[in-house]
């Protein structure tokens, strides 16, 4: 994920963003896109990216339990108070 994150960070993508929403929304695109407020199209290129950066690996059943993991512990840190992270 840290691959996914350096992408967001270097050019400002959303793409930790929309894998989130992808798989809070039952990885539906339609839902994706409702919840992103952007086209079908670009949830499905951010998706395909991100598939890119993580490579074969990110296929596997244990890669994708913490891919999806990996967006909601990170917001969850960050909403924690200074002293607790």
């Amino acid at each position: 994920m840290r691959q996914v994150v350096a992408c967001d960070e270097k050019r400002g993508t959303d793409l930790l963003r929309t894998l989130d929403a992808y798989f809070a929304r039952g990885m539906s695109l339609a839902r994706t896109k409702d919840e992103t407020h952007v086209h079908v199209d670009t949830v499905a290129q951010s998706l395909e990216r991100v598939g890119r950066l993580l490579g074969p690996e990110g296929r596997s059943p244990v890669r994708a339990l913490e891919i999806q993991l990996a967006p909601r512990l990170r917001r969850l840190s960050s909403a924690a108070p200074v002293g607790q992270r």
